[in-house]
């Protein structure tokens, strides 16, 4: 069963709330945040792709006074307080998401007609509640369309298949079979099971790697 959710803001309290009941119930989590059905996705992980690995990763967080103008900084901007989220992921989304890769993504899903689908670790947990607002910080949150399952029940069996987050988007896709035409964009080798349909990055996503992302998505027909 896949859940159709819209994402609010919500207080550490119910963060936690929510994660206690996912553990207790040990359901497999499945999230979209559409009903549309879409033609093509990108599956998108962080952590080497808009998230370079660097030694200056959350170098502001301990700063007080800078953490809490950047709070009211994103707060008068988007009306959401960021102060309830881990402040290591608000401080990594806003310092260290590269904006030359951000761009990049952009520019595969306007090209393309893509929506985002995370396949990140950093949908699961707390952070996957508040996941999308850090998306809205660089204006990402409008090409979200779901998350990636997480099975508490075990990993379905997939002949010939190595990766983990290869099975993730492939059961994603068995669920969605309006899906026609998709990329994964990852620093793990996912080449390795998807050699048509798969774009490694480290250390983070470039403009040839785009080029390839919206090459096996395939431009958007443009009418006259």
């Amino acid at each position: 069963m896949i859940k159709i959710v819209s994402p609010k803001p919500m207080k550490k309290s119910e963060m936690m709330e929510n994660l206690n009941i996912r553990y207790n119930e040990r359901e497999d989590i499945w999230i979209d945040f559409s009903r549309e059905k879409i033609k093509k996705a990108l599956f998108l992980d962080i952590d080497g792709v808009i998230q370079p690995f660097t030694e200056y990763r959350f170098k502001y967080v301990h700063n007080d006074a800078e953490m809490e103008q950047l709070f009211k900084k994103l707060e008068d901007e988007f009306e959401v307080d960021y102060r309830e989220f881990d402040k290591y992921d608000v401080a990594a989304a806003y310092y260290d998401w590269d904006k030359d890769a951000v761009k990049e993504i952009k520019r595969i899903l306007d090209e393309t007609g893509a929506k985002i689908v995370v396949s990140s670790s950093w949908r699961s947990g707390t952070t996957g509640d508040y996941f999308p607002f850090l998306l809205r910080m660089h204006g990402l949150q409008k090409y979200l369309y779901g998350y990636t399952p997480i099975f508490f029940k075990g990993l379905p069996k997939y002949e010939d298949i190595k990766r983990t987050r290869s099975i993730e988007i492939l059961e994603y896709l068995r669920m969605h079979p309006h899906i026609k035409k998709w990329v994964a964009v990852d620093d793990i080798d996912l080449d390795v099971d998807f050699p048509k349909n798969a774009v490694v990055t480290y250390p983070n996503i470039t403009t040839s790697n785009a080029d390839k992302c919206i090459k096996i998505l395939g431009k958007l027909k443009r009418t006259a």
